[in-house]
């Protein structure tokens, strides 16, 4: 029987952060023990994964995410116990009000598969800071369009928002600086690896806020690697061009 100490909880603000980050890609969430937390949108096209600073003693099946950090939020500081597998205790030492929240069953829930998170065939490096990012999400919204595009041309790279299939669309750009490219494993020299144009869904970026680092691979699938929490990654499907 675990030691009582071990099954009392309190979660960070910045671990509930991170679970309303993840609940805007999926609802459920299936937290296994541990520190360690992962999640999959239901159209297995972004899986984001972070190491936390808490234990978490028991495996919490969570059909509705937002209902759970609804519940946290009518605490002061929230508490977690863990009495059994079934349920978690919500409490607040100083007002001494509680709630208790059922899980869910675990197989309803859409969960990641095993994969090598080192992505195959690294095209190309870059880093995308915080206040880049803010601006290419408000112009997406300012001007409507849902294609966020990396391009490459005779060695000057951008990324911008638009509407790929309108010619016509209006686009906002930012320079991309420090573009490095991996070995080419087809003899392919780097002068003509230069022109090139990948694409996401804006829907698709669903961030944590901060700055990445980003690597993009020939397989259309992207990292997102953030440059304060080097555990908290994002996986996302590129767009066919």
């Amino acid at each position: 029987m675990q030691d009582e100490a071990l099954l009392n909880v309190k979660l960070s603000k910045g671990t509930i952060d991170l679970l309303r980050n993840f609940s805007t890609i999926n609802k459920s969430i299936l937290i296994q023990s541990g520190k360690f937390i992962q999640t999959m949108s239901l159209n297995k096209n972004i899986i984001a994964m972070t190491d936390i600073r808490e234990n978490i003693p028991e495996r919490m099946a969570i059909y509705d995410l937002p209902l759970f950090l609804g519940a946290l939020s009518l605490f002061k500081q929230p508490m977690l116990f863990f009495p059994d597998d079934k349920k978690v205790i919500i409490y607040d030492e100083e007002t001494k009000g509680k709630t208790t929240f059922y899980y869910s069953d675990p197989d309803i829930i859409a969960t990641p598969p095993q994969f090598n998170p080192n992505i195959p065939e690294k095209e190309l490096h870059f880093d995308l800071p915080q206040q880049d990012i803010q601006q290419l999400m408000q112009a997406s919204k300012v001007y409507g369009v849902e294609d966020l595009c990396v391009y490459g041309y005779g060695g000057e790279y951008s990324i911008c928002v638009k509407d790929k299939k309108n010619e016509t669309s209006n686009v906002f750009s930012l320079p991309l600086k420090k573009v490095l490219f991996d070995n080419s494993p087809d003899n392919t020299s780097n002068a003509d690896r230069q022109n090139f144009c990948y694409c996401f869904k804006v829907e698709n970026l669903k961030l944590f806020d901060g700055s990445y680092h980003v690597c993009i691979s020939r397989k259309n699938i992207a990292n997102f690697t953030s440059l304060s929490t080097s555990s908290l990654n994002y996986y996302i499907a590129l767009e066919p061009n």
